[in-house]
């Protein structure tokens, strides 16, 4: 489903002649951030690889991190550590071998050479979405809990009765996404398939 149907579909089912699109794109964000904020699927994590100039350690996460899943060089795993290892690491150039992360900052001792690739593998938040022809995963694959954490927050806006219903929907197609992740962790790869495709009022 495209940003358009999206926003159409959640539109008819608040079904309030007083919604208005900045609130329909306002509860679809809100319920965006809300699911990348509980969930942590194989399909977030995303791996880049980079070096640096030899002088540093020294470097920025990207801007839709997330959460670290692991950081290695091609010597090893990085470590890790509190202010007190790091301080107490050689901070000369060689492969490095702990981190330490102050908000979006990553410090790495030793420093690494500039030949060295630095591999960041981690769970990211995903596109938004922006042109009514927009999709992503979450709008393909997780419809269901895409739409009802929006009326979730629809209905507390609005002191809709359905919100418990709403958010009662949404805590269970969280709950099925987290079911599908840990069947995958535990017998491999396995497509996320919707909960449910299209919501519906009469649904329940």
């Amino acid at each position: 489903m495209n940003y358009g149907e999206l926003k159409t579909y959640l539109r008819n089912l608040i079904n309030r002649t007083d919604i208005t699109d900045p609130l329909v794109v306002q509860f679809i964000t809100q319920s965006k951030v809300r699911i990348e904020r509980r969930l942590r699927l194989s399909t977030m994590s995303h791996l880049v690889d980079f070096k640096l100039d030899g002088t540093t350690g020294n470097w920025k996460l990207p801007p839709d991190y997330l959460e670290l899943i692991d950081l290695y060089t091609d010597g090893g795993e990085l470590e890790r550590v509190d202010t007190s290892k790091y301080l107490r690491t050689l901070g000369s150039v060689g492969i490095p071998q702990v981190f330490v992360q102050t908000g979006a900052a990553i410090r790495m001792r030793p420093i690494p050479s500039a030949d060295t690739s630095i591999y960041l593998n981690y769970y990211r938040s995903l596109p938004d979405l922006v042109l009514d022809e927009d999709q992503n995963l979450w709008s393909s694959a997780a419809v269901d809990c895409l739409i009802y954490g929006a009326a979730e927050v629809a209905g507390d806006y609005y002191e809709d009765e359905r919100l418990q219903r709403y958010a009662a929907k949404f805590e269970a197609t969280l709950a099925e996404l987290e079911n599908q992740q840990t069947l995958e962790d535990f017998s491999g790869p396995m497509r996320v398939q919707p909960a449910y495709s299209y919501p519906s009022e009469d649904n329940y």
